[in-house]
């Protein structure tokens, strides 16, 4: 009987030991990193769980939590994740330096979602990373995007109608699942080219449930930490959903990208005749299908669709956070509403649409968007893995540490704004943008790793809200106050409740 215990017990010793073998150079690292970070200042914690209980579930309470707590150091603190340290860099000079360095994005959370949005832009590094972004950039250019604004105004027209209907029974309602099925629409007619009436037929098209339910099981994935393992996802209740999720929402791109490649070419057609065989634009299929690098080779099928899925995750819940709650301040604070309809009165005086040479029009309208991004910023935390060795605040930070930049610390750091929680649109007038470091406000993130479809999100927000405004007046329903949610997005808990009135 001993025997067995004793072979067994070699057997497992054995089995440790060819691990911390074959990972010594990460075991090495992890330790230089866990000795460099525990110099940083860090709240106090549980010995075991680290930070993990107070930041489990990242509701309205545990966001005013870290509002009170991150203020409290000057420049950047350690969060422990159990046993790993992680970076959190709340000052705009310690975000330069990090972002500066060309520091890839962290890998953990969009490993989890590779099934789903492979190695797209969001989640790819490195040469990849630096041509697909180079293949991307013309889909963004303003040739392109000028081209997308009769979708934006024939996708907000549907909403205001169905809005408008709403005004007969002047009691409030959730405006978020409209807006979320607003952002969803522009996005598949601009990415495919296709029209599902999803602002119709509400949530119940397959497709927008299986986009939907998807950013609900990674949410769910990411919060719960026995799922971080694979082994231990896959065969779970949701790991299964989620894998059967990903399977559908991959070969509906992979055939709407195979059709559309097969039509270019059998009738080699180049991009100006594409425009004219459908007498539209030219949509994102369109353009990385014909893109192509200095050595002449372009995107695969795989690739296509790996962009095209990050492009409907990262640019649908972002453009409807900001958007409702850009709505909600304009509801809340009526003197500023008033001032964007009369912007948006001069110029829907004699017609019916918002034109691209318009935009630049909307000056105040952009201000009042770019203020409710700074006290309800989209993206409150994006992740960083350092690629070298950086010093922050005096301190060495190791190559391979990750870091949490807090954006939503940034935006709200009193020497820099003051009355941080007053909706103040001001803020944003040529002179005060002029006189403040812009890493101080960055929604967009900055630098290489920037939102590259930062034009395409603003352009749609202004012409959304300026429209809204000008057809109804949207109230605030007191008994409906707003809590927020920082999933990956900063999302309205319960919804955005408004009243609407329509405007004669």
């Amino acid at each position: 009987m001993l025997s067995w215990i004793e072979a067994i017990f070699t057997i497992v010793i054995a089995f440790i030991v060819i691990i911390v073998i074959r990972n010594r150079g990460d075991i090495i690292q992890y330790f230089r990193i866990w000795k460099s970070l525990r110099k940083f200042p860090s709240p106090p914690s549980h010995w075991l769980m680290g930070h993990l209980l107070q930041l489990g579930k990242p509701d309205e309470a545990c966001i005013q939590m870290l509002e009170k707590r991150c203020p409290s150091y000057d420049t950047c603190f350690v969060h422990w994740f159990s046993i790993f340290p992680v970076l959190c860099c709340n000052n705009s000079d310690a975000a330069k330096d990090i972002i500066k360095a060309s520091s890839p994005k962290g890998s953990w959370f969009y490993k989890l979602a590779t099934p789903w949005l492979g190695h797209g832009l969001i989640a790819e590094n490195g040469p990849r990373w630096a041509r697909n972004r180079r293949l991307l950039t013309p889909a963004f250019h303003y040739d392109i995007l000028k081209n997308y604004v009769r979708i934006y105004n024939d996708c907000i027209d549907t909403i205001i109608t169905k809005w408008k209907a709403r005004d007969d029974k002047g009691e409030s309602f959730d405006t978020y699942e409209d807006l979320k099925l607003l952002t969803l629409d522009v996005i598949l007619q601009t990415a495919f080219s296709i029209k599902l009436d999803c602002q119709t037929i509400g949530k119940y098209h397959p497709y927008i449930t299986a986009s939907r339910q998807l950013t609900r099981l990674l949410l769910e994935r990411v919060h719960f930490l026995p799922y971080s393992f694979d082994c231990i996802y896959r065969w779970s209740p949701s790991g299964k959903k989620f894998l059967k999720l990903c399977h559908y929402v991959n070969q509906f791109s992979d055939e709407i990208i195979s059709r559309r490649k097969e039509t270019l070419t059998n009738n080699n057609i180049n991009q100006q005749s594409s425009q004219n065989r459908r007498g539209k634009h030219m949509d994102f299929v369109d353009i990385l299908l014909q893109t192509r690098d200095e050595d002449g080779y372009g995107l695969n099928v795989q690739e296509i669709r790996d962009e095209v899925n990050t492009f409907m995750f990262a640019g649908h819940d972002t453009t409807s956070s900001a958007l409702a709650w850009t709505l909600y301040c304009l509801a809340k604070y009526p003197q500023h509403q008033d001032k964007v309809r009369e912007e948006a009165d001069g110029i829907l005086c004699d017609k019916d649409n918002i034109d691209y040479d318009d935009l630049h029009k909307l000056n105040y309208t952009h201000m009042c968007i770019k203020e409710a991004m700074r006290i309800y910023t989209p993206v409150p935390t994006i992740e960083r893995k350092l690629n070298q060795d950086l010093t922050v605040n005096g301190m060495l930070v190791p190559a391979s540490t990750t870091v949490f930049l807090q954006l939503h610390t940034l935006c709200r750091r009193s020497e820099v704004w003051p009355n941080p929680y007053q909706y103040d649109p001001q803020r944003f007038t040529a002179e005060n943008i002029q006189n403040r470091d812009p890493y101080h406000y960055i929604p967009f993130s900055a630098g290489q790793r920037n939102c590259i479809g930062k034009n395409f999100a603003t352009d749609e927000l202004k012409i959304v809200v300026a429209k809204l405004v000008h057809h109804l007046q949207i109230e605030i329903d007191p008994k409906m106050q707003p809590t927020r949610y920082y999933a990956m997005v900063n999302q309205p808990d319960k919804g955005i409740w408004l009243k609407i009135k329509r405007l004669k």
